[in-house]
């Protein structure tokens, strides 16, 4: 599948501004990065109608305890609505945060923001198994600045591609990618039988682009909601939905 570089050249500036297969998704067919060196070969999609990675946007919630109201309880990934064009009770949570002035509301909203997430299908180099590699934002655009670089060219190209090496290192509880990098002699992925067989075990990426249900969605805002919002902004799409930066820094203070 030849890729389609002006779609990536979108995607790529649409990042740097800032703001098939198997249907199995249980855990054993995602790939687990390790500390250290990571190396996969990122798979083209089964035709030249299918991206090759499922972009989404996940808020990442946490509940305090019953016990005590401050240890974190159940924690929660709800796909935000915004990526479907529809209504986000949770980014209507997360600008009307911003405007009550409190602190502990501004930490809330930082915590409850969308966080986009990509989706890929990946050949873990370790295993030879075609696994699901979920990556944020900061691989995903080293990806995509290794396509548009004409010393690499389309990376998931299988028969002059190149494999990429995500090197995790852990700075505290945070892990860091900044030293993820292609490696820069182009190589066949495999041989002609085990590309066969990757392409037929395509996960269907886009599959895991939730939509969640609005009422559902509503009700987890309406949880967080915390007594000094004076209204719930649920009602109404906030002016600045699809904006963001610290909410155009705090509405430009």
């Amino acid at each position: 599948m030849a890729i389609d570089l002006e779609a990536i050249r979108q995607k790529h500036e649409e990042i740097s501004k800032g703001p098939g297969g198997s249907g199995d998704f249980s855990i054993d067919n995602f790939l687990q990065l390790q500390e250290g060196s990571n190396v996969v070969r990122i798979l083209p999609g089964k035709d030249e109608d299918t991206e090759f990675y499922a972009e989404t946007k996940i808020h990442r919630i946490s509940f305090p305890s019953s016990q005590d109201g401050l240890t974190v309880g159940k924690i929660r990934n709800v796909h935000c609505r915004q990526v479907h064009g529809e209504k986000c009770p949770i980014c209507e949570l997360y600008y009307g945060l911003w405007k009550t002035g409190v602190q502990t509301d501004e930490e809330l909203a930082r915590r409850i923001k969308g966080r986009a997430r990509y989706y890929l299908n990946a050949v873990e180099r370790d295993t030879g198994k075609v696994k699901i590699l979920s990556i944020g934002i900061m691989i995903f655009q080293k990806l995509l600045n290794t396509i548009l670089d004409e010393d690499y060219g389309d990376i998931t190209d299988l028969k002059n591609g190149h494999d990429f090496k995500i090197v995790k290192i852990m700075d505290g509880q945070f892990p860091k990618y900044d030293q993820s990098q292609a490696r820069p002699k182009p190589t066949e992925a495999g041989s002609k039988a085990e590309i066969a067989e990757w392409m037929d075990s395509l996960h269907d990426v886009q599959a895991l682009v939730k939509k969640e249900g609005y009422e559902d969605v509503l009700g987890v805002a309406e949880e967080l909601t915390p007594p000094s919002m004076s209204s719930k902004p649920y009602a109404q799409t906030s002016e600045a939905e699809g904006s963001d930066s610290e909410f155009l820094n705090k509405m430009q203070s």
